[in-house]
């Protein structure tokens, strides 16, 4: 009985790490290092009522189809830093959120994505701001469920400094200590 006992204990106690990694897809792994020159990145922050396991930010006009192609992989930490490291040049669009209890598409249509593409320059990183995620309730009589708002604070200075000592070690770092430079 006794044996049982610890079998059933240690199975629980396996199943419930596995539900938690699962489920936590929140990355705090530091970026890959810049692959070439030509790479760049995008970077910003999202604050929402629950934690964000997912920022997803696409290539204009491509289409994504898996296994074949992914979107780029972001990097997303615990305080709503996220990254998208290793973009070829070209035009991004700031896609969907998601939180532990919903996804959140930012496109409905061409005119959405539209409005606020990102160019990524070659050997470069672009911030593309702060957002808070608001979400409605049924009574509140709003047609929409959510709301993504840009905010002022944190500033890109500020997430520029948690994400320098994140990519330590890595050819980012030296671009986010360029930028630092530039907004002195």
């Amino acid at each position: 009985m006794m044996n049982r006992l610890v079998r059933n204990s240690a199975v629980l106690l396996l199943s419930g790490f596995v539900l938690s990694c699962t489920m936590n897809r929140v990355s705090i792994s530091p970026p890959k290092d810049i692959e070439s020159k030509e790479m760049g990145a995008i970077f910003g922050h999202i604050k929402a009522p629950e934690r964000v396991t997912e920022v997803v930010i696409r290539r204009y006009g491509k289409i994504y189809i898996r296994p074949f192609n992914r979107p780029p992989r972001v990097l997303i930490y615990k305080n709503g830093d996220f990254m998208a490291e290793n973009l070829e040049p070209g035009d991004y669009v700031f896609a969907a959120v998601s939180t532990l209890g919903d996804r959140y598409s930012l496109i409905e249509g061409k005119v959405d994505a539209y409005q606020d593409i990102f160019r990524v320059q070659p050997g470069s990183i672009k911030y593309i701001g702060s957002y808070k995620l608001y979400e409605f309730r049924p009574e509140d009589g709003r047609r929409e469920k959510f709301e993504v708002m840009r905010i002022r604070k944190p500033d890109e200075r500020t997430v520029i400094k948690n994400l320098y000592h994140k990519s330590k070690g890595t050819g980012w770092q030296d671009l986010f200590n360029k930028r630092l430079m530039e907004l002195r």
